[in-house]
């Protein structure tokens, strides 16, 4: 529907335009009147002036024709008696009559200073034989007109008048002058206001609709048919408003959908939440808020370059938004107008879900398994058969949060512990909130243990397959309170990683090892010390600066020292660790594969990499305790591969005879785990080192 413009009415409220066009027209015709009116005052009085001087001269002339009369007769008498009658005119300041010498004759009235004008205004008259006047600085206006009788001129005749004298007064005159000039001015005034009213209703109505635009962000198009400027004003409007919405969807979409995906991104969600919790408020529903993470999704995108990832990445989407939709055709019971479940990408490997209607835990549960197994399939991509695998936390809002961001963030909890959970979906209850406050709790008790030196580094055996002795070891990481009680590392290992504390962990157990492993090569027990490298310590571009400077100042001989640098840190940038090794590799420093297998390494990138040892993961040790198919034959092809770079061979988590025997079989260099012992504490592994060698090594623990 077009907005048409409004009919014009009547004086209904000031406006701007209206009020400056009243003001300009009132001060011009104001400014006009007050001209006009000094033009005509100036030609009035210049008028006056010359009218002054006229019947001056006709008075003096006339005074001058009677004197000559009477002097004819020789009456002085009635000369004085005829110019005393003619100083009772008005404004007469002096009357003189004077022979042709100057002689005054007759005189009334005048000063001094007079009498000097009128002398000198008579010599002006009897040289020049003509009538002379003379106007003063003070306005007063003198008149000299010479005495001709018989063609002689016998004397002159002066006549001084006042200032003002016979002025003509212009004001009277402009009296009907300035009153048309007010008529004209108070019609003036309101018809200059309804035209401008006319004039500008458009802009009114142009005004209205940018704020329309302004407050709901668009507006039909406004139609203005006046021909005119303000026709085309309109059409610029219209052509703005179709930019503005095309622009304002364009940054709704970077604002709330994931570029790749195309999903609703996390903001997005949270605005799908909030306005659900708003609108359960009134009605009483409940919605599920479920929270997807991808757990395989990360280590598969580590192994592509961008353009791969990114494709990649939308067959994911696409795959999660079809398994949500199957889920929820399947698993909910529909009635007509229910919404559908939203799915939405939160961060790179979670994903979210909002499953209106939804309202019991038992349900929300069911369809998180049921996506689960679904994202649990494998799928083809480029030839290649990928699973995802997928923890999911559930949240019924508004139940578990008042709001978007407590809802998912309850979600989220819930996530994280689902992945200890059989079913690998949990559902969020307050001892998740009890569990969050104890991890807190942990991990402020860490930072002080940290501080105290409470964590201690024991030291598993690592058997050389060859001679069957220990020759090796690896440094772990124990939490040792003062009350001698002992934290297991599956308790505190995880609050580290989470909380960043790991770094100093880590740097704590490898300074503690390598001052130990030095000083028992200093009592003749050169053992090989292994250290744990978390990805923190490995992201830190001086970390081969500190290990260096770590063994230098324990007197550590590098070789004696092994770094365990885990698969997935490794591959993450191939290039990147290449560099950081590097320096280590010629220090003599051993480096060791930890976990291989359990990644996608990229076995092209390995063979670049400059590392010692390959540790074969436990898991692939416990398949063959299980005897499941093809694992010693995946064990042998591991075990090939590392003979092809000339590497050592470490199998960790051997706990039987069996295995230990089947690893040698095959020319596994070391062996680790409980078929040989625990991690023990320092002057257990010396206690160790010392029934191996028949010796008396006391002296190892000393430092």
């Amino acid at each position: 529907m077009n907005l048409r413009l409004p009919k014009v009415s009547s004086f209904n409220r000031p406006r701007g335009l209206q009020a400056r066009a009243v003001i300009f027209t009132s001060v011009l015709m104001a400014l006009t009147a007050a001209l006009s009116a000094a033009i005509l005052i100036f030609g009035a009085q210049s008028e006056g002036e010359r009218q002054q001087i006229l019947i001056a001269h006709d008075l003096t002339e006339h005074l001058a024709t009677r004197a000559g009369d009477v002097m004819a007769h020789g009456n002085t008498r009635v000369l004085e008696m005829m110019i005393q009658g003619s100083t009772q005119q008005r404004n007469v300041r002096s009357i003189s009559i004077r022979d042709a010498n100057n002689v005054v004759l007759a005189q009334t009235g005048g000063s001094e200073e007079d009498n000097n004008t009128l002398t000198q205004l008579a010599e002006r008259a009897l040289a020049n034989r003509t009538l002379v006047s003379n106007r003063g600085s003070d306005g007063v206006v003198t008149v000299a007109a010479p005495i001709v009788r018989q063609g002689q001129i016998i004397g002159v005749a002066l006549r001084m008048w006042e200032n003002g004298a016979y002025k003509f007064d212009a004001f009277p005159s402009l009296t009907p002058f300035l009153l048309i000039v007010a008529c004209l001015a108070l019609a003036a005034i309101p018809l200059t206001a309804h035209a401008v009213r006319r004039a500008v209703a458009p802009l009114d109505a142009l005004a209205r609709y940018a704020e329309k635009v302004g407050a709901e962000g668009h507006a039909a198009p406004i139609t203005m048919p006046t021909g005119d400027e303000f026709e085309t004003l309109a059409n610029a409007f219209n052509n703005m408003t179709g930019r503005l919405d095309a622009s304002m969807r364009q940054i709704q979409e970077i604002a709330f959908v994931d570029p790749v995906t195309r999903l609703p991104n996390q903001d997005r969600f949270i605005r799908e939440v909030e306005y659900f919790i708003l609108q359960s408020k009134a009605g009483q529903a409940t919605a599920s808020v479920i929270v997807v993470e991808l757990t395989r999704l990360p280590r598969l995108m580590q192994t592509l370059d961008p353009d791969a990832a990114r494709d990649f990445l939308r067959v994911v989407a696409d795959r999660f938004v079809t398994a949500v939709r199957t889920v929820d055709r399947v698993v909910r019971v529909r009635g007509q107008g229910e919404r559908q479940a939203v799915p939405a990408r939160l961060s790179a490997s979670e994903f979210g879900v909002l499953a209106p209607d939804l309202s019991s835990a038992p349900d929300a549960a069911r369809f998180a398994q049921h996506l689960n197994a679904a994202l649990d399939q494998p799928f083809d991509w480029r030839g290649h058969k990928f699973t995802l695998g997928a923890c999911c936390g559930v949240s019924l809002a508004p139940r578990d949060g008042q709001d978007a961001d407590a809802a998912i963030r309850h979600a989220r909890m819930a996530m994280a512990a689902a992945h200890t959970a059989p079913a690998r979906v949990k559902v969020y209850t307050q001892s998740l909130d009890r569990e969050a406050v104890a991890r807190l709790t942990l991990e402020r008790e860490m930072r002080g243990a940290l501080e105290r030196n409470e964590f201690r580094a024991y030291f598993q055996p690592k058997i050389n397959l060859h001679t069957g002795r220990i020759e090796a070891c690896e440094a772990l990481a124990r939490w040792i309170r003062p009350d001698r009680t002992i934290i297991s590392p599956g308790r505190f290992i995880p609050v580290a990683e989470e909380s960043g504390l790991i770094g100093a962990l880590s740097d704590a157990i490898m300074r503690e090892a390598c001052w130990k492993a030095a000083s028992w090569a200093r009592a003749g027990q050169p053992i090989k010390v292994a250290v744990n490298v978390s990805a923190l310590q490995f992201r830190n571009d001086r970390f081969a600066d500190n290990v260096l400077r770590v063994v230098s100042h324990a007197s550590l001989p590098p070789e004696n020292l092994e770094l365990e640098i885990t698969e997935s840190v490794i591959m993450a940038d191939p290039e990147r660790a290449l560099r950081i090794i590097q320096p280590l590799r010629e220090a003599g420093v051993r480096l060791a594969i930890d976990d291989f297998g359990c990644g996608h390494s990229s076995l092209a990138a390995l063979t670049r990499l400059p590392f010692d040892v390959i540790k074969i993961d436990q898991q692939f040790i416990r398949a063959l305790e299980r005897g499941e198919p093809r694992s010693a034959e995946i064990i042998e092809i591991i075990l090939a591969f590392a003979r092809t770079l000339n590497m050592e061979i470490v199998a960790e988590g051997v706990e039987r005879r069996e295995d230990m025997e089947f690893m040698a079989a095959r020319g596994c260099h070391w062996i680790q785990g409980f078929l040989f012992g625990a991690a023990v504490s320092a002057p257990e592994f010396a206690e160790l080192l010392r029934r191996q060698d028949g010796e008396d090594v006391s002296a190892i623990d000393a430092a």
